[in-house]
């Protein structure tokens, strides 16, 4: 059973998550230039971004009320079970119809992102890990501004060496890597490891603690319930890879670059990882150390799906910073 505080964590994560959105749809026009916003496609943009936040909303009604059912041992009514599963279902595929009505302002993108996975946190959130997605997303978001600043006031935004043609028959300048890219790639692995071992969701796995899923699932079944338990561990790696993504462009290097790099970083630590293997000891020994190199060795792979998943969430943004234009 949840104790109140952990209730409380819960709720105010959703509640940080429904005011930065609320504050984003009141002060889009400020935030975003005249270039990305047109006036019907924009305006339709706003209303699916209001039904979002009324999902954001909803799931904590939602969630206060399926805990109150559960700790007074009632059972969960069919109506309230039909909602938490219709909410969870609807703000994972609403964002999709912001294709009928793009913008292409890369920070309407992450908005929609990010309201596109807060009630999932909160619906199957079981203490803090709704302000662990407040906190990393924000992280996140920080992080890019800080890096791509860092880019304009160093030399290196003036390099390029490499160009490749665009749709359009312009030319696309691309500057080598650097140095310096050396330290995103490892920011970049930090945030995963962030990701999967901070205050958010491996806790909830390993101990199976079922008092989330039993929200949307009332009775004992494993599978599914480890198949929830598992989508909330993936949604933030889906917004590290778009972060990710949009960092990659704005940082003007190839397409992928930084992705490859941080591969080569994890080449490093395998290898690493491959000469510490044990095979003389106890089988605790042997068996951590094999474990932690095939570990390391999936992270190359990991961050392959992370660049596939980047390049479909990104898709079509377009910046204007300063009169700048990359697609």
């Amino acid at each position: 059973m949840q104790r109140p505080v952990l209730i409380v964590c819960s709720l105010l994560g959703g509640a940080l998550m429904f005011t930065v959105g609320f504050l984003y749809l009141l002060f889009e026009k400020k935030i975003l230039t005249k270039e990305s916003i047109g006036t019907k496609s924009n305006e339709k943009s706003r209303l699916l971004l209001g039904a979002q936040l009324g999902l954001v909303l909803l799931s904590m009604i939602v969630t206060k009320s399926s805990i109150g059912y559960i700790q007074a041992r009632q059972g969960l009514p069919l109506g309230v079970l039909a909602v938490g599963w219709t909410t969870l279902v609807s703000s994972l595929f609403v964002p999709q119809l912001h294709g009928l009505y793009p913008n292409s302002h890369y920070v309407h993108r992450l908005m929609v992102l990010f309201l596109q996975f807060a009630p999932t946190f909160v619906i199957l959130s079981i203490s803090y890990e709704g302000l662990f997605y407040f906190a990393f997303c924000c992280c996140l978001f920080s992080w890019m501004r800080l890096e791509h600043q860092i880019y304009l006031d160093s030399s290196i935004s003036a390099q390029a060496t490499a160009t490749v043609g665009s749709a359009t028959g312009e030319k696309r300048q691309y500057r080598p890597l650097s140095l310096a890219d050396t330290r995103v790639a490892l920011f970049f692995i930090f945030f995963i490891q962030s990701a999967f071992f901070s205050a958010s969701n491996i806790a909830s796995v390993s101990s199976f603690s079922l008092d989330a899923v039993y929200r949307l699932i009332p009775i004992f079944d494993p599978f599914s319930q480890g198949a929830l338990l598992m989508l909330k561990l993936m949604l933030p790696f889906a917004f590290l890879s778009a972060v990710f993504g949009l960092l990659n462009r704005r940082l003007g290097v190839a397409p992928s670059a930084l992705f490859m790099l941080v591969m080569a970083v994890s080449d490093v630590l395998t290898l690493g990882f491959f000469y510490m293997v044990r095979d003389e000891g106890s089988w605790l020994d042997i068996g951590t150390s094999i474990s932690h190199f095939v570990i390391a060795s999936l992270l190359g792979v990991f961050v392959a799906g992370l660049e596939v998943g980047s390049e479909w969430a990104i898709r079509g943004v377009v910046f204007h910073d300063g009169g700048e234009k990359r697609a």
